[in-house]
């Protein structure tokens, strides 16, 4: 997975291949993403080198070649890291599977749950589905969270803050009705950015 960095360098080298019928050496790399440092430059390049989209010829003054366009990268995994209760809360037990997303997601801040229960049917995640989650602590409203409890279990719900001391877990399932928690009992572990229902 490349770096917005990267990319840009990457990007930077096969517009000026195009233009120059060339490469361009490192100050010229440096220069054209914005930096004043060959070294920086010099350790992006070896980044797309190792990640297989450049390669270097040996003894040539402008050795680099596109080996692969980004495109033709490898899809994006995400870590599958277990059942998420979407009813009541369950044990939080990583598993071995792989969710394959080919350029869906690419931010590294985010992981896959899988969708057990269906408190949140409302909101239009049912059980079996997939949701994105990106790592963060605080919840925007109306946005559907990832809440830890008691250090032990990890549910799906919308937060609802009634005071300082008190929170509520707010289902989207009219047949369930939502759970007061003491604030020191509960931690957000993400928010829900995307979702993938495999038939």
């Amino acid at each position: 997975m490349l770096t917005e960095k990267e990319n840009q360098v990457y990007n930077f080298i096969i517009k000026y291949q195009e233009k120059h019928g060339k490469s361009p050496l490192l100050r010229e790399v440096a220069k054209g993403i914005g930096i004043s440092s060959k070294g920086v430059a010099h350790r992006y390049i070896k980044s797309l080198e190792s990640n297989s989209m450049l390669e270097k010829k040996a003894y040539r003054h402008r050795g680099l070649i596109r080996v692969n366009k980004i495109g033709d990268r490898k899809a994006v995994k995400l870590k599958g890291f277990g059942k998420i209760a979407a009813g009541g809360p369950i044990e939080a037990v990583p598993d071995r599977d792989m969710l394959e997303l080919d350029h869906i997601f690419s931010n590294e801040k985010c992981y896959a749950l899988k969708v057990q229960g269906d408190s949140m049917i409302e909101a239009g995640i049912n059980s079996g589905d997939w949701v994105i989650v990106e790592k963060q602590s605080k919840v925007l409203k109306s946005k559907i969270a990832v809440i830890l409890i008691d250090n032990q279990d990890v549910t799906l719900k919308y937060i609802k803050q009634l005071n300082k001391n008190y929170v509520e877990l707010v289902p989207a399932n009219k047949k369930l009705s939502p759970i007061k928690y003491n604030v020191g009992r509960i931690s957000i572990q993400g928010i829900v950015i995307g979702q993938i229902r495999v038939y």
